[in-house]
């Protein structure tokens, strides 16, 4: 029965998650804000809501803190896995498409927020603010840098006829939000009584059903706008989410001050959880710093075809082979 409930909630959040993505195109095209704004922290916070509530419920309601860890780092890494494979399939789009070059620095910041992530898995007894890791406000410090480098200037786009106005968009939107939340609640709940059953740990249930499930949305997102060769709004949702999920991790984190809960950090000789940590640390870190050589290469060459088309099809491919690795090696422990 929780192998049918999971599939039945998720593909809940898939639909819930396709509409809201619907309702945010519709309102960036229905008013004056930014629509790389809107796209890149709008979007990317609404296809990041499974992450979110499903994070904050395994700590408050559940009290599996590693559960966090997997949902988040796992979510990542297949979002960058999702990326990799569309630029590697559709190299030729990719090369012609325009790519913001903000986006490069969005994944600086990425790689920085890893960095604070290993210095609380790998160092023992990291200092600490009270109940909280001293890295977390750190990595809300980032998320607020992120959004604030931001391009919010209005960029100009394809007019189209709207027949719902902005009031109704805005109430279908909250709408399909708060029923996102409960499914997202709910698909916690089932993936903890799964991990139970086939005797998997936290982290990598985590990464492995919550990852996958709550990246739903950023994977048909990113295929759809890829097909219409869209790769800016693509890339740019990818990486919103990203840095986004990171600052879920600093909300966990807060409020996971609960008596006996666990850090949202296990360190990477804490058994299976630790080394899965490790494992989605390492692979997410270099599956970042070569989508930001993809980028980076587009960029700076852009009149070099053979060079972007092979820095898109090799970097796509290591970013897919490095979410493939980790299921290896999990699966192996």
């Amino acid at each position: 029965m929780s192998y049918i409930a999971f599939f039945v909630l998720a593909a809940a959040i898939v639909f819930l998650s396709v509409k809201l993505s619907e309702y945010v195109d519709l309102l960036d095209k229905s008013t004056k804000v930014s629509g790389a704004f809107i796209g890149g922290v709008l979007l990317a916070a609404v296809t990041s809501l499974p992450e979110l509530f499903t994070s904050l419920s395994a700590v408050l309601f559940i009290g599996e803190n590693n559960l966090v860890t997997g949902n988040i780092l796992g979510s990542n890494l297949f979002n960058l896995a999702a990326l990799g494979a569309c630029c590697a399939i559709m190299f030729r789009g990719f090369h012609k498409a325009k790519v913001g070059k903000h986006h490069v620095v969005t994944l600086l910041c990425c790689i920085s927020v890893y960095a604070l992530i290993a210095v609380a898995v790998f160092v023992k007894n990291v200092p600490h603010i009270g109940f909280v890791n001293i890295v977390s406000p750190f990595i809300f410090a980032i998320y607020v840098i992120c959004l604030l480098i931001t391009p919010k200037t209005e960029e100009s786009g394809e007019q189209a006829e709207i027949s719902l106005s902005v009031k109704q968009l805005t109430v279908r939107f909250i709408i399909a939000a708060l029923l996102l939340i409960g499914v997202s609640i709910c698909i916690t709940y089932v993936t903890d009584d799964i991990a139970d059953k086939l005797d998997l740990g936290k982290t990598f249930a985590g990464a492995l059903l919550l990852g996958l499930t709550t990246s739903l949305p950023e994977l048909v997102s990113t295929v759809s706008l890829c097909k219409r060769g869209n790769f800016n709004a693509s890339v740019g949702n990818i990486l919103g989410s990203n840095i986004f999920n990171f600052f879920i991790l600093f909300l966990a984190d807060l409020l996971s001050f609960r008596p006996g809960n666990t850090s949202i950090y296990p360190h990477f000789t804490g058994g299976s959880a630790g080394f899965q940590s490790m494992l989605l640390l390492v692979l997410g870190a270099a599956a970042s710093v070569f989508a930001a050589i993809m980028l980076l290469i587009k960029n700076r060459a852009p009149a070099k075809k053979m060079l972007g088309h092979v820095s898109s099809v090799s970097c796509g491919t290591i970013m897919v082979s490095a979410y493939l690795l980790f299921l290896i090696l999990s699966t192996a422990l």
